[in-house]
């Protein structure tokens, strides 16, 4: 028999001493000498009542009897809770324990793998039977200040989230909430008394990434700078001395590189009223790194300005640079931009990979049918193809997909874009300058006297630009370039409400292909689950159509997001013979898109819906990216 001392407060908050005794009898396996594994059969005293019991462990040490023994009293009891819950019987509990004993994972888990039940549904049965609060995190802004009460290596070691402070007391966030070990240390750490509340494991490896605690390395790297806050009167060789000091130089360098290695497209530096938070955006989702203290941020703003060429004197102006270093041996380029907020300037760096730009076009996406559609429309000799979707949705890198497949020595290519992202060898490459009176629509004009065969334009914004790309075309060239509308029937009356007569339009546009991007689900970590029947009619599908549906979880290869990268969901509409006689008749876009979904046009919804089925992306990612207009 063990003995477990512990002092908790009930409902009423007031502290009285309990005392649990959990009676611990282990089995010896058939054929083994020792007892590898505990299997119990718990008394009526150590079964949590029906009812709301008191909230346990709020402050008190336990005696224990040895690590073994403490997680055998955790398994039983959780074990035992899950039968009173009703989600599992007696025998199954007996079935988990023994797969336990095999694998050596948490009694939780194994029984999650045997698909009895979910990790919602024990969070929530534990919350029931042991009287705590269950937080749903997803439903929960957090604090930093409070989450940066528990350091990121502690929260990780004993799957914690700080959710909030009141009265002396903080409100833990815990995967496994009889973990008293954690609650003796943080108590200990924090100075405060704990009130745990559960939350699922899948919660948890979702905020842990949105973590703002500083890691060691960077907390030696702050306790090295020099507090200097950069006031109005401070000169640029002050702030220049402070920029260039090691501490400084180095912490910018780990957050540039960490952000590469991660993935991120976007780097964010952003003052607060009392810090400074770091986010980086990964897969098109802003997570918070790190919140250094406000001190820095002057040195750390002005070390960021000093790389891109800014001038570190100017404050109250937006600025623009450039910096271009040398990362895991890649070329890495990043576009500065800074704006004065009323906490001190922002800075936003984006992350071009020079080698990430050449993607070819089988990893777009495209599934076989749409694949064959996209490869027809680009191998046609004149014509204009028009890529339509909101900023962020991938549309230039499927223009550099389809500028890398027509890139031959035979043919001359001619871009121009605003800005040029990424160098492509054997192409001439222009950037727009408007100052100096070039634009799409003078560019367009000087490369027809240039001898091309193939013309990029960054983006049709007017008129005048439209004009001279439909010229472009009927004379024989082919014409790439993008357009802001949802869809792709809707790209061809935005043409003709510039200002463009619609036989213009149907003899010069070939394709359109519309497009959106959402997360890839981490093949090493995604689960089946069954999402609500509401969500699942939402897209069309039946509930009851026996179709599979995975969940992001997160492991330590997606950074425990629970995705990895991100894909193309694609809408690729010919312009054929019965869509230009619409268009002549200035039919809607809707007409538009019921004649070519009638010839077989996959829709961006119908695309996302594929790709959920084939478990490639979350029904709430689609639901997300494609079916916000819904």
């Amino acid at each position: 028999m063990a003995d477990l001392n512990i002092t908790v407060r009930d409902r009423f908050g007031q502290s009285a001493s309990q005392r649990v005794v959990v009676e611990v009898q282990a089995r010896r396996p058939a054929g083994r000498g020792r007892a590898e594994g505990v299997t119990a059969d718990p008394p009526a005293s150590a079964v949590p009542p029906d009812r709301p019991g008191p909230t346990p462990y709020t402050r008190g040490t336990a005696q224990r009897g040895g690590g073994r023994v403490q997680q055998t009293r955790r398994r039983v009891f959780i074990g035992q809770v899950l039968v009173e819950a009703g989600l599992i019987t007696p025998s199954q509990l007996d079935r988990a324990l023994e797969e336990q004993r095999r694998s050596g994972e948490r009694l939780g888990k194994v029984i999650i793998d045997l698909g009895w039940a979910t990790p919602y549904d024990i969070a929530q049965a534990l919350s029931r039977q042991l009287g705590l609060e269950f937080v749903s995190l997803a439903d929960t802004l957090l604090d930093e200040q409070t989450l940066s009460r528990v350091p990121e290596h502690l929260a990780r070691r004993h799957s914690v989230i700080p959710i909030r402070e009141e009265d002396g007391t903080l409100v833990l966030g815990m995967v496994d909430p009889l973990d008293i070990v954690a609650i003796d240390d943080l108590r200990r750490f924090t100075g405060l008394d704990i009130q745990p509340a559960v939350i699922t494991p899948e919660d948890f490896q979702r905020a842990i990434v949105q973590y703002p605690a500083l890691g060691g390395a960077v907390d030696q790297m702050l306790a090295e700078i020099r507090p200097a806050e950069a006031e109005p009167e401070e000169t640029a060789d002050r702030l220049r001395a402070v920029a260039e000091d090691a501490p400084i130089v180095r912490l910018a360098n780990l957050i540039i590189v960490q952000a590469i290695r991660q993935g991120a497209s976007d780097i964010h530096v952003e003052p607060q009223e009392t810090r400074v938070r770091i986010r980086y955006r990964i897969d098109g989702a802003l997570y918070p790194v790190m919140t250094p203290p406000k001190h820095i941020q002057a040195a750390l703003v002005s070390r960021f300005k000093i790389m891109a060429n800014m001038n570190i004197a100017e404050r109250r102006l937006p600025q623009d640079g450039r910096i271009e270093m040398k990362v895991d041996n890649k070329d890495i380029d990043l576009r500065v931009s800074t704006i004065p907020t009323v906490w001190g300037e922002k800075v936003v760096m984006r992350i071009l990979d020079k080698s990430g730009a050449f993607v070819g076009i089988e990893k777009l996406g495209l599934l076989p049918e749409d694949h064959r559609r996209f490869e027809a429309i680009i191998s046609r000799p004149y014509g204009i193809i028009l890529i339509t979707g909101p900023t962020g949705s991938g549309k230039t890198t499927t223009l550099y997909a389809i500028l890398n497949r027509l890139n031959r020595t035979e043919v001359n290519i001619t871009t121009i874009e605003d800005p040029v992202e990424y160098q492509l060898p054997g192409i001439a490459q222009v950037q727009i300058n408007p100052k100096a009176g070039l634009t799409f629509a003078s560019g367009l004009r000087a490369f027809l006297r240039q001898d091309p065969d193939i013309i990029m334009v960054g983006e049709i914004r007017d008129e005048e630009t439209a004009r001279i790309a439909i010229h472009a075309a009927l004379t024989g060239h082919l014409v790439l370039s993008t357009i802001h509308t949802n869809d792709a029937p809707g790209a061809l009356p935005r043409l003709i409400d510039m200002g463009i007569e619609p036989f213009l339009v149907s003899s010069s546009v070939v394709g359109v292909i519309a497009q959106r991007l959402v997360r890839v689900l981490c093949q090493r970590c995604k689960v089946p689950y069954d999402p609500k029947p509401e969500l699942i009619r939402r897209v069309g599908l039946d509930p009851d159509g026996g179709a599979t549906f995975y969940k992001p979880v997160g492991c330590e290869f997606c950074n425990h997001i629970g995705y990895k990268g991100r894909t193309g969901i694609f809408e690729i509409m010919p312009v054929d013979e019965s869509i230009k006689g619409l268009l002549v008749k200035h039919a809607t876009s809707s007409q538009i898109k019921e004649v070519a979904v009638a010839a077989g046009m996959r829709t961006l919804q119908q695309d996302g819906v594929a790709k959920v089925l084939s478990g490639v992306t979350s029904l709430e990612e689609v639901l997300r990216v494609v079916f916000v207009e819904d």
